[in-house]
């Protein structure tokens, strides 16, 4: 899962392009240029607020820094992330611009899923990968229009909320705390960020330190309950209803899936199993 701003993409030499058949995250954005073709379902989008429906033989364009979330539960897909260094002469022209529209229909010699399978099916071989990704953009560019981007632009706000919030999200912050920081109302920013991101901000707070913590639990031994406390949590409770929540599970549950383990657990967890909480939306 995905829920912040994805820096280790930006910093990658070659796109990053695989087959998948769960696509499903949470919001995310990053500096490159991400694509979704559509081989066999569909899936739902929502990019900047909007929510769309990507169907077999359509490829979704998310231009940079747009934030997006998918949702789906019957899709094969090929995704790739295109870095913008690495189509150094069209870089400046895709960070000053944005792709008008958000799918488009392949073509009937379909050249869209060609260029994405050739990706896909050779992940080592850096000359194709460069050369492919400069046919892909440069094709794309010639089918759907450009606009400037404005700074005023709400993607750009939330791009800056979200940088925020990523880099602050173990302090105790209070929406009205957030919303003054950046000049809104209370009821103002609740609504830009509920109706952009799809969920409230201490719901999407939440998110991000059960993230920090599931990391941790798989590179550290310190007890879960301290973990939750440095992510910002409240108390235990709070943290293992967010927690059961995002991931469908208890963090015990989580370790021992991604890691094995049964006795040595018992430590890590102190007797804690009495705070997993029922799954429920986390507050």
């Amino acid at each position: 899962m995905q829920s912040y701003y994805e820096s280790d993409r930006d910093s990658m030499r070659l796109p990053l392009t695989w087959y998948d058949r769960v696509i499903s995250c949470m919001p995310h954005f990053h500096a490159g240029i991400e694509l979704v073709y559509v081989l066999e379902g569909n899936f739902s989008a929502t990019i900047n607020g909007q929510t769309l429906s990507v169907r077999s033989g359509e490829l979704l364009v998310n231009n940079c820094y747009s934030v997006h979330t998918y949702e789906a539960s019957d899709c094969y897909a090929i995704i790739t992330v295109i870095p913008l260094a690495v189509v150094p002469s069209i870089q400046k022209l895709l960070t000053s611009n944005r792709f008008r529209a958000h799918t488009i229909q392949d073509d009937a010699r379909r050249s869209l899923e060609f260029f994405m399978r050739t990706m896909a099916d050779n992940p080592e071989n850096e000359i194709l990968q460069k050369g492919v990704s400069y046919s892909l953009l440069g094709y794309l560019a010639g089918r759907i229009p450009l606009d400037p981007v404005s700074s005023s632009d709400q993607a750009d706000v939330i791009c800056r909320i979200l940088n925020y919030l990523n880099d602050n999200f173990s302090q105790r912050l209070t929406v009205e705390q957030v919303a003054a920081h950046f000049g809104y109302s209370r009821s103002r920013f609740s609504h830009l960020f509920k109706s952009t991101i799809g969920y409230s901000l201490p719901q999407y707070l939440n998110m991000l330190r059960c993230r920090s913590v599931s990391e941790q639990l798989l590179s550290t031994d310190t007890p879960v309950v301290d973990l939750a406390v440095c992510a910002g949590f409240n108390n235990a409770h709070t943290f293992y209803s967010a927690f059961k929540a995002y991931y469908h599970m208890t963090p015990r549950e989580y370790v021992r899936m991604r890691k094995g383990g049964g006795a040595d657990l018992r430590d890590r967890f102190n007797g804690c199993d009495d705070c997993e909480a029922p799954a429920q939306p986390p507050q």
